[in-house]
């Protein structure tokens, strides 16, 4: 009898290691606010490129791969352990069919829309897999987190838009980086990157019309994401819901007419931005004088 527990007790364990395994019940540690917007924001973005693969297959296969190229390229390695920390099963899921998305686009022939359509299907459940195991739903749920999500793609709109028009990542970093949830310290660069910006952008010809729909899909995406939190900004402090919204038109205005990349760097910076930071007490360095 003593054998017999000993026995059950021991395959207890295994089945619970097992279990633990697969289903993602383990130490993962807890991620902060701002860990968990940036994840958002990433997942964001893979949607948002998927879906503009999705939009160009019929018109441009070439645009199309370079979305789907662009899929995975802010999915680092520490993420893709974070979830397998959480849940084993759904980071291989997600690799599987981010694999099989990308591939889509590889072959010499155009793949069928039936078949992107049912490959980015496949994509968004697993992304929304993905979201139930790596954000605690208090997160997920918080308005200062959805926040700093939006701020997070404010800035890779503008980011994007920066290498749509051909301005160097290093000549724009520094700005963008100060928008980010990594609440990187004040550069000393900042006045001479935002000259270079304003050479670099003069010509405000789009030079690389995948990064440049990309900006536009960013930004809209961002937008309506404010629109949701919006409503929660006190009643004292509607002018800065206002203020917001307004910067977030002329934003989308600007992209639209390929305005001077200093100029859209500028409505981000101080109307967006330094917009949400106040609303939402983001805590996000002040941007020096443009």
């Amino acid at each position: 009898m003593k054998r017999s527990v000993t026995v059950f007790t021991l395959l207890a364990i295994v089945v619970t290691s097992v279990a633990n395994s697969y289903f993602g019940i383990g130490y993962a540690h807890t991620f902060s606010g701002d860990e968990s917007a940036s994840f958002l924001a990433k997942v964001e973005l893979m949607k948002i490129e998927a879906k503009e693969a999705q939009n160009n297959l019929a018109s441009n296969l070439t645009l199309a791969k370079d979305h789907a190229d662009a899929l995975t390229e802010h999915l680092t390695s520490n993420d893709t352990k974070e979830i397998s920390e959480r849940n084993e099963r759904v980071e291989n899921d997600l690799n599987k069919t981010l694999t099989s998305f990308q591939g889509t686009f590889e072959n010499k022939s155009a793949p069928t829309q039936a078949d992107v359509d049912s490959k980015l299907s496949e994509l968004n459940d697993i992304l929304g897999e993905v979201l139930s195991v790596r954000i605690d739903k208090d997160q997920m749920n918080n308005n200062t987190v959805k926040a700093l999500v939006v701020n997070d793609l404010v800035g890779e709109g503008l980011e994007h838009y920066g290498e749509a028009l051909g301005v160097s990542e290093e000549q724009h970093s520094v700005s963008h980086d100060e928008n980010s949830t990594a609440h990187t310290e004040n550069s000393t660069a900042n006045e001479s990157a935002h000259d270079n910006q304003s050479v670099a952008a003069e010509s405000s010809i789009v030079v690389n019309q995948a990064a440049y729909q990309s900006a536009k899909a960013i930004v809209e995406r961002a937008a309506a994401l404010f629109g949701e939190i919006k409503s929660v900004i006190p009643a004292n402090s509607t002018q800065l819901a206002t203020n917001i919204s307004s910067g977030f038109d002329e934003l989308k205005s600007g992209i639209d007419k390929i305005d001077h990349f200093d100029a859209i760097d500028k409505i981000v910076d101080d109307k967006i931005s330094a917009g949400l930071n106040e609303a939402f007490n983001l805590k996000l360095p002040e941007e020096e004088d443009h």
